[in-house]
């Protein structure tokens, strides 16, 4: 029988499967780019800022869209904290 930190592992890497279609969405809203070049940009200060504020986001569908990434994203770390913590 597999122990829970591997079955907390694998849940990990399914639950991380919808999070490159989540920040493709996220990072083109927020850059307000549609290319594929959004995907290779590195981590700048408006995807922090869009974390905290909805600055960003003009329609009521984006502003959904960042509550849904913010609550995603809280749970993609939490369970990795959960992983790291378990012995």
């Amino acid at each position: 029988m597999p122990s829970l930190k591997t079955v907390l592992i694998v849940a990990f890497l399914l639950y991380g499967i919808p999070l490159f279609k989540l920040r493709y969405t996220w990072r083109s809203t927020v850059y307000r780019r549609s290319d594929w070049k959004i995907n290779i940009l590195p981590w700048f200060g408006h995807d922090t800022a869009a974390l905290f504020t909805n600055r960003y986001f003009r329609t009521d569908a984006e502003r959904a869209m960042a509550r849904r990434f913010r609550w995603y994203l809280a749970g993609y770390l939490a369970l990795f904290a959960l992983i790291l913590w378990l012995p």
